[in-house]
């Protein structure tokens, strides 16, 4: 495996742990909101706050490996990793 697609896949992994809260987001307004029940989806709605700071500080973590590696994507990767981990403290009250 080169460095380059070592790289770019830090950088693909930490993109699609930061954007899976909004993915999560909507299965849980799916389940709560609209009242439609998917079978096997109900860990959504119960999963506690911290648990998501933890996987947002994962993705971060992702994403300053891909810098470090020098990715392709780490411009894009860096900043939505760290916004997103400060929009789960802000939101989780942590």
């Amino acid at each position: 495996m080169t460095k380059e697609r070592l790289s770019s896949s830090f950088a693909y992994a930490s993109l699609a742990c930061a954007l899976s809260f909004w993915l999560a987001g909507a299965l849980s307004y799916l389940q709560t909101g609209l009242d439609i029940r998917l079978s096997g989806l109900g860990w959504v709605v119960t999963l506690p706050g911290w648990k998501w700071a933890l996987f947002e500080a994962f993705a971060l973590l992702l994403a300053i490996v891909a810098t470090v590696l020098r990715s392709k994507l780490w411009r894009i990767a860096l900043p939505v990793a760290f916004l997103m981990f400060l929009l789960t403290m802000y939101i989780m009250g942590t």
